[in-house]
């Protein structure tokens, strides 16, 4: 099953992110919508945890978003970055994951 696409607005852009130790921050440019539409973004992520690859999906209405990924997993983290407003999802962008 895929996600309604939007093509009312583009994808995030200057998307980035920065690490210190455990801690990933994804930084990108706020993308204007009308206040009516907004529905902020989304990051789908994989993340390492307690040694285990994890997958999230976590909503934010700013233009940054840390999270929580550990070293020693086998395979790699990384993350996928989605404007959303009322009538579905842009195109994805890679977040060029630390």
């Amino acid at each position: 099953r895929s996600l309604p696409q939007s093509t009312l607005y583009g994808p995030p852009e200057e998307v980035d992110a920065r690490r210190d130790g455990d801690r990933v921050l994804v930084v990108w440019e706020e993308v204007w919508m009308t206040e009516d539409d907004f529905r902020g973004y989304m990051i789908e992520a994989t993340l390492c945890q307690n040694g285990h690859l994890v997958s999230v999906a976590v909503q934010t209405d700013r233009p940054k978003y840390e999270f929580n990924d550990e070293t020693g997993c086998d395979g790699a983290s990384g993350g996928l970055l989605y404007t959303v407003e009322k009538h579905g999802y842009t195109a994805p962008v890679e977040i060029p994951w630390p």
